[in-house]
């Protein structure tokens, strides 16, 4: 997901994320977020998900490659 910074701190993205994973039952369920982007780790951490380890991978947005965590819901 990615929001705008404006809409930054609001819940939206925790919101909708609680409704996706209200739609979408599979468990466990993974993500990956950047080690950086406190933001996305906290809405997932709302959320249910923990981390699970650690990984790199490509960041379209950074152009390259960054330091990522996985989480793990269920």
């Amino acid at each position: 997901y990615w929001l705008g910074r404006e809409y930054w701190g609001k819940g939206i993205a925790t919101r909708a994320l609680a409704a996706f994973l209200e739609i979408i039952t599979v468990r466990p369920l993974y993500a990956r977020a950047a080690q950086d982007n406190i933001g996305s780790l906290m809405v997932l951490a709302k959320c249910g998900f923990v981390i699970c380890g650690k990984d790199k991978g490509f960041a379209t947005a950074r152009g390259g490659e960054t330091e990522e965590y996985v989480l793990r819901l269920g």
